[in-house]
């Protein structure tokens, strides 16, 4: 067993996931291309779900006794803030690289104009708009280097760590899902379109990767949310059809397959993930 998995190429297994996986968007999603992914609603969506976690993150709660008042960070695909915006709290200077301009949006938000709850606006945290690895020659290196739930669709996946490396001094810690962002609607999916839907990487894809590349990398498994929180039956199947690659004409299969599976969770309605774990992969730099 050992000789076999040596011989898996893991950097080609990542790549023929990721474009498996857009090969089918490319195919079925009539939305396929559309310029800002996050845009719609679903950066301001997403972020209403951080405010409403707090602190109450895996990767958080590992990062925040290792970051030290002297120290830097940079977050690659910082999204609303959910990593960037805490430890700007307790850090000399964050970076934070977000492409997204819905995702910009919301981060500009929670960062400067207090939406955070934890004290007021941030002064040292700095943001720059683009996509990783082109960014990396417009930051400087930092002691800490974090990228959380980034990776899935980067069919490209080693020059987007050898650079996650190349701008740390200390340590490199990513963070990935141990299952799938459709786990709720896969049985949904396949009903809609007659096929599977082609799966992303999942953390221990990462993991692998890591070390064909020569980092030593540790694994660690940590819990992952449980619910999708919904403030309507509408916004709830919204979500599912986006996640199904937007069919046409099966609103009525959508919501009759979404509306028995949502309960009430604090006051709104929530819809229970599959995956229940994600995994950090993280490595100490070599100097």
């Amino acid at each position: 067993m050992a000789s076999a998995l040596a011989t898996i190429d893991w950097v080609a297994r990542w790549r023929g996931l990721v474009e498996a996986r857009h090969d089918q968007g490319r195919r079925l999603d009539r939305d396929h291309g559309r310029g800002d992914a996050w845009a719609a609603g679903r950066a301001r969506r997403f972020s209403q779900y951080v405010a409403a976690a707090g602190a109450d993150d895996p990767l958080l709660r590992r990062l925040l006794p290792l970051v030290e008042g002297g120290m830097t960070v940079l977050d690659v695909g910082a999204g609303p803030g959910r990593h960037a915006v805490p430890l700007a709290r307790v850090a000399r200077r964050v970076v934070a690289v977000e492409p997204s301009a819905a995702m910009r949006e919301q981060l500009e938000a929670n960062a400067f104009g207090a939406r955070d709850g934890a004290g007021g606006a941030v002064t040292n945290l700095e943001i720059v708009p683009g996509a990783w690895p082109e960014a990396a020659e417009r930051v400087e290196p930092a002691d800490l280097v974090i990228c959380a739930h980034v990776l899935y669709p980067v069919g490209e996946v080693e020059p987007f760590l050898r650079a996650l490396d190349a701008r740390a001094r200390r340590l490199c810690f990513l963070q990935l899902r141990l299952g799938q962002r459709e786990g709720p609607y896969l049985e949904l999916f396949e009903r809609v379109w007659g096929e599977p839907r082609a799966l992303a990487p999942t953390a221990l894809d990462l993991f692998n990767v890591a070390h064909q590349l020569g980092f030593a990398a540790n694994f660690e498994v940590v819990p992952f949310p449980a619910w999708r929180r919904f403030d309507s039956l509408d916004e709830a199947v919204e979500n599912a059809r986006q996640d199904i690659l937007n069919p046409s004409g099966v609103d009525d299969l959508i919501r009759a397959y979404v509306e028995p599976r949502l309960t009430k969770v604090d006051g709104r309605l929530a819809l229970p993930n599959e995956t229940r774990s994600a995994g950090l992969v993280y490595w100490r730099v070599e100097t």
